[in-house]
């Protein structure tokens, strides 16, 4: 629970029911140069909201089930006076040109294996989870580059020319079905850390979109800690504070199979923490900083001189439910 979701590092018995969820909130300031027919400087902000509800079920003492949607709200503010094809203040919820509106996002299904489980005691936790996320219908609907027009354009084979195309950059989905792979390793201790751990996930898409868009792989490497707080501030319900890192790298996306600039990134993200224990209810709060390591804001290809600042707020919550279904569980 210290980075990333709230059931991480958690492993149910035969029966158990937990219920968790995170709310995060994502702010991007973004900026770039003037671009062809519209010869001024592009800036705005990019907010999103997005609830993860996830319920898990202990199969056994060896298995989870878990059920995860998301549902998000993404707002573009743009900037300048002036009017573009490229950005407009708008919002996910509404349909555009080339998106689907809406406010449901992917679906994830996953199974998990406790190769080791401790429950709430000290010791050694070790998961391995596979699953599929199933991807929602708001989604881009056609290429926002318009690769396809200015390959045959610089071929000769039509004249086109982007003036007047208008077209929307996101979406809360990419259309693709996925295969997930999950490995987890956490460790409860009596000294600081006292909770500490690893996490690696990879998404694999094996089907593209409806659009003809396919999404690349996306690897995950989280760590986390916990730390035990003073006892003045464990006499506040504060049961530890946390700190972690993300590590999350996007291969390369392909619209018609022409590769999607806005691909290919690797992104590093710290985070600071804390949680509070209320009874069975558990509740964090973090605050962590995307950092741009590769993409399209960085390097040589940065032609556009694209710059990136953005912060995140996080708030997750954990319940196992004192009920335990009498025909899973069992001695």
């Amino acid at each position: 629970m210290p980075v990333g979701n709230a059931s991480d590092g958690i492993g149910l018995f035969a029966g158990q029911i937990m219920f968790s969820a995170n709310f995060n909130f994502q702010n991007i300031d973004w900026s770039h140069d003037p671009v062809p027919n519209e010869e001024y400087d592009h800036f705005g902000h990019l907010n999103t909201s997005l609830f993860l509800p996830s319920l898990t079920l202990g199969l056994s003492d060896y298995w989870n089930v878990s059920y995860q949607q998301a549902l998000a709200v993404r707002k573009m503010g743009w900037g300048p006076h002036e009017e573009s094809n490229h950005h407009r203040t708008e919002s996910s919820l509404d349909d555009f040109v080339n998106a689907n509106g809406g406010i449901l996002g992917d679906s994830k299904l996953k199974f998990t294996y406790l190769f080791k489980n401790v429950g709430m005691q000290t010791g050694n936790r070790i998961f391995l989870g596979f699953g599929i996320s199933i991807p929602s219908k708001n989604v881009l609907t056609s290429d926002p580059f318009f690769l396809q027009e200015q390959e045959e354009s610089a071929s000769g084979q039509v004249n086109w020319e982007e003036d007047g195309h208008e077209h929307r950059h996101f979406a809360l989905s990419d259309g693709n079905y996925k295969n997930i792979l999950e490995f987890q390793f956490f460790n409860k201790r009596l000294k600081n850390p006292v909770f500490w751990g690893v996490k690696l996930m990879a998404e694999v898409p094996y089907k593209d979109s409806d659009y003809n868009y396919k999404a690349g792989k996306t690897l995950t490497l989280s760590i986390s800690s916990l730390f035990k707080p003073s006892k003045t501030l464990r006499d506040m319900n504060l049961i530890g504070l946390s700190g972690g890192l993300f590590l999350i790298h996007n291969g390369e996306g392909y619209w018609n199979g022409l590769l999607d600039p806005s691909s290919n990134s690797t992104m590093l993200i710290p985070s600071i923490g804390s949680i509070w224990k209320m009874g069975s209810n558990s509740f964090s709060i973090n605050i962590q900083k995307p950092l741009l390591i590769k993409g399209i804001g960085i390097g040589s290809e940065n032609a556009l001189n694209n710059e990136f600042d953005a912060f995140e707020i996080s708030v997750g919550y954990r319940y196992t439910m004192d009920y335990v279904i009498p025909w899973l569980y069992y001695k």
